[in-house]
């Protein structure tokens, strides 16, 4: 592979795109589906793929930013990773980052002002998650920032054309799912985190806490996502959807609560769980066409 080529698949890695866990086009499908929420078999095609495309791109930039201000953990948990491995310096990232910001900020403006300040608060909840003073990976507002950014790629979807009952019980549902039920990212990344004095929830919680946290949230959170789907177009689809769902996600406790301490665990526990999150967004899209 030559050098260029080398850079190329670094710069790819930084955006996470292929990640094995949770790729991060998962933000884009999320905003084409609150398209679909919004307007269903009216959906405007080319305005909700040009919105996908923008909060995409945005999305790229603040796991890009994310790699800059997490070298020294990544160094810790993932030495692959592009920027402690030395395929990818700072500079490159940084301007990587700040290209892919502006470019997803410019493209949201060619369609209208609220998928615009959608895209740049999804941007702004990114930032604030990595960047000191506020850093809030750092602290107890790290899921709440996760899940209001999930909620910002539905409602920025919806903005193609006007926000609904149903884009905000999505929004809603996936923000509580992702803040209550997504310490599992943390818990894979416990040893950097320790090491640099991140204080994320599973470290100030403890291990067994976090899964508490996560299983506690889960018996609120399953009702709630039936609730959701009784109000937008419950169909026997959606429910088989839902409840492969629900199945992944109790597996991923069963697996934690049976091997917890494990950093292996904690992977396949946060894969399963972002399988299961890809499943709502395919849940949702089969209630907005059905």
């Amino acid at each position: 592979m030559t050098i260029k080529n080398q850079k190329i698949v670094a710069y790819l890695e930084l955006t996470k795109i292929f990640n094995s866990s949770k790729s991060t086009l998962y933000y884009g499908f999320s905003s084409f589906t609150g398209s679909l929420l919004a307007s269903s078999w009216t959906l405007p095609i080319r305005t909700s793929l040009t919105t996908a495309l923008a909060i995409t791109l945005s999305t790229f930039a603040i796991y890009a930013l994310n790699d800059i201000y997490d070298a020294k953990i990544d160094a810790i948990n993932d030495l692959e990773r592009p920027i402690p491995s030395g395929r990818a310096t700072m500079r490159e990232a940084k301007y990587l980052s700040i290209v892919l910001f502006v470019v997803g900020a410019a493209i949201a403006a060619t369609v209208n002002l609220q998928v615009f300040l959608f895209t740049v608060t999804l941007s702004v909840l990114g930032i604030a998650y990595s960047v000191p003073p506020l850093r809030f990976k750092d602290g107890m507002f790290a899921n709440v920032c996760w899940g209001s950014g999930i909620a910002t790629t539905i409602l920025g979807g919806a903005s193609v054309t006007s926000i609904n009952t149903s884009s905000l019980i999505a929004a809603f549902t996936l923000a509580f799912l992702t803040a209550g039920c997504g310490l599992t990212k943390d818990l894979k990344d416990l040893e950097g985190d320790r090491a640099m004095n991140v204080h994320t929830l599973p470290i100030m919680l403890g291990e067994p806490g976090a899964i508490k946290v996560m299983t506690i949230a889960a018996f609120g959170g399953f009702p709630l996502l039936f609730f959701s789907f009784m109000f937008i177009n419950f169909n026997i689809v959606a429910l088989a959807t839902i409840t492969l769902t629900i199945a992944l996600f109790a597996y991923s406790l069963l697996v934690l609560y049976k091997n917890p301490g494990s950093k292996i665990i904690y992977k396949k526990a946060y894969k399963l769980q972002a399988y299961a999150g890809f499943l709502i967004i395919v849940a949702f899209m089969i209630s907005a066409l059905t």
